[in-house]
């Protein structure tokens, strides 16, 4: 591995530890790339504070089980980006090896072969079944329509310059995986007949009952606005690779927005974005502490990511994809846990 030119074992974390022959599957699941983690997990913690705030409020829930459940989060996220990324590694090795960044990912560099992937992927899946089984058939069901999501993404890169929305459709949608964790998913009648309150057991009838749900219609809005901020800073982060994917013809909206359009259009997406987290907290009946942090703070912190970035600067690209837009999961999940806080207070208080 080391005679690869350019190539370095990475050796903080995990990898001190391990054998040089796993090396390349730790990387496969990018266990040596914390902010591509942060990217998934905030969607998660976004879910789960969603969940514990709308009707029924949890008001049983304490501190202690919510820890355990962002642990929790946090082995399943692990997992499934490791799933996802490998599937996505193996299907982009082509364009990878055109990709000064990405050429030395373990399949181009030919550390790992195509079907040691493919077995990696399977082996990931059949572990991830056994994590999501015991929270039940619900969680396993929005499980699986995420993961799909996710495995269209690297096939859109050759026919569509739109792959960051489909990225967004599938890493936003870990709000209703959560919403069932806990018992309160909003898409239940979807799936099963019995949890809508017509008889009908119709697709049409359950779908129309789902969209006359306020707490449905209030996830869409969150899981919309998860969407649009998937797509400002995932298309921010693709201009690293901006000169190379225009030389290997990989589409994107990096190279359809070009430098001097993507900002204009971060600012637009951003602004929907705050828009949707205003609805969602109106139809869920949220109170002061989510508008002002989850939506105020939420909306200066993005608006600051995006002046500061500069897309010609990949170091710079590289901090907005982590570290800015930790800054705004930060903001929407602590606005969500403050009016937890608050409203819990005022039930003990009533």
């Amino acid at each position: 591995m080391s005679e690869v030119k350019g190539y370095r074992r990475p050796e903080h974390g995990v990898f001190r530890f391990l054998p040089d022959a796993w090396v390349p599957y730790a990387e496969l699941m990018r266990l040596d790339r914390q902010a591509g983690f942060w990217a998934f997990y905030w969607h998660y913690l976004i879910g789960l504070g969603f969940a514990i705030n709308i009707p029924p409020f949890s008001s049983d829930m304490d501190l202690t089980t919510l820890a355990f459940l962002a642990g929790y989060l946090w082995v399943w996220t692990t997992l499934f980006r490791g799933i996802t990324c490998t599937w996505n590694d193996n299907l982009d090795q082509d364009f990878d090896r055109q990709v000064a960044r990405c050429r030395v990912r373990p399949i181009p560099r030919g550390a790992v072969s195509t079907a040691q992937a493919h077995i990696f992927t399977a082996a990931q899946i059949a572990v991830g079944a056994a994590i999501l089984y015991p929270l039940g058939g619900s969680v396993s069901t929005h499980a699986v329509l995420g993961a799909v999501l996710l495995f269209i993404y690297p096939l859109l890169k050759r026919c569509t310059n739109y792959p960051q929305v489909e990225l967004g459709f599938g890493l936003s949608y870990a709000i209703f995986l959560v919403a069932a964790m806990v018992g309160k998913d909003p898409l239940a009648p979807l799936f099963d007949p019995s949890s809508s309150s017509s008889s009908s057991s119709d697709l049409s009838a359950r779908l129309i009952t789902v969209a006359e749900s306020p707490l449905a219609r209030s996830a869409g809005y969150l899981y919309f606005s998860g969407i649009l901020w998937t797509v400002i800073f995932d298309t921010i982060y693709a201009h690293q690779d901006y000169l190379d994917d225009l030389k290997a013809g990989v589409k994107g909206l990096a190279v359809r927005l070009g430098r001097k359009g993507t900002k204009p259009a971060c600012y637009v997406a951003g602004a929907v974005q705050i828009f949707c987290l205003v609805k969602a907290g109106q139809l869920a009946g949220f109170g002061e502490a989510y508008y002002a942090i989850s939506c105020g703070v939420t909306a200066l912190v993005l608006a600051w990511m995006i002046a500061v970035v500069d897309l010609e600067n990949g170091d710079s690209c590289a901090w907005a994809f982590g570290s800015g837009s930790g800054y705004v999961g930060t903001a929407m999940t602590v606005g969500l846990m403050a009016n937890f806080v608050l409203e819990n207070h005022r039930v003990y208080s009533a």
